[in-house]
C-alpha cells in the first residue's frame, strides 16, 4: 500500500511539474494535474491539501535534482563552474520537474519555498570567487559582474528555450559561455 501511495505522490509531482511548466502556477488547474496523473481529485487532495502544497513539493523535488549540479562542497572555480553551467542547461532541457521548479521560483503570484534561482546565484558567486583567486588578475574586480553575467546567461537561455530549443543547445551554451571574461575559463 505504501508503494502505491509513493508512486501516486511521485506521479502527481511529475504531472504538476508538467502543468506548471506549460501553464504557470496561476493558470494551472488541479483538475488537469489529477487527470494527467490518472487519479481522482480526492486522491490529489489526499497527498496535497492545496495547489500551493503541490507547488512546494515540485520545488523540493527540483531542488533534489539541482543538488547534483550545485551540491559539491568544494567549488574549484572555472572548471566546476563550466561543468555546472552545462549541467544546468542539460537538466533544464531534459527534466520537467527541474524546469518547473525554476519557473516556480520566478512566479510573482506565490512565495517560493525553494528558490532555485537564488541557489544558482549563490553557487555561481562562490565558483566565480574561487576562479578569481586562481586568476593572475584577481584584483580586477570583475567577479561580481561575471557572476551576474553567468546567472543572466543561464537563466535567460533557459527562458528563451521555451520559444526555440536551440537556445539551450550545447553549441549555443558553449558559444555564449566563451564570450564571458577569461576569468571563468573556456568550454570546449
Amino acid at each position: 500500500m505504501r508503494d502505491k501511495a509513493a508512486r501516486t505522490r511521485s506521479e502527481l509531482i511529475r504531472s504538476a511539474a508538467t502543468v506548471f511548466a506549460e501553464h504557470g502556477y496561476s493558470r494551472a488547474k488541479l483538475s488537469s494535474i489529477s487527470a494527467d496523473a490518472g487519479v481522482s481529485r480526492g486522491a490529489l487532495y489526499f497527498h496535497f491539501p492545496s495547489k500551493e502544497a503541490l507547488a512546494d513539493a515540485v520545488e523540493a523535488a527540483a531542488a533534489e535534482r539541482f543538488a547534483g549540479v550545485t551540491g559539491h562542497e568544494d567549488v574549484n572555480g572555472a572548471r566546476d563552474l563550466s561543468r555546472a553551467v552545462r549541467a544546468f542547461a542539460d537538466l533544464y532541457r531534459q527534466n520537467v520537474i527541474f524546469r518547473a521548479g525554476v519557473l516556480l521560483s520566478c512566479e510573482k503570484d506565490r512565495k517560493s519555498t525553494v528558490n532555485l534561482i537564488q541557489q544558482w546565484e549563490e553557487y555561481v558567486s562562490t565558483a566565480v570567487a574561487a576562479a578569481e583567486r586562481g586568476y593572475p588578475f584577481a584584483r580586477s574586480g570583475v567577479a561580481g559582474h561575471a557572476s551576474s553575467a553567468i546567472v543572466a546567461m543561464t537563466v535567460g537561455l533557459a527562458f528563451l528555450w521555451h520559444e526555440n530549443e536551440q537556445w539551450l543547445a550545447e553549441s549555443t551554451v558553449t558559444g555564449v559561455w566563451n564570450l564571458l571574461p577569461p576569468l571563468v575559463g573556456r568550454m570546449g
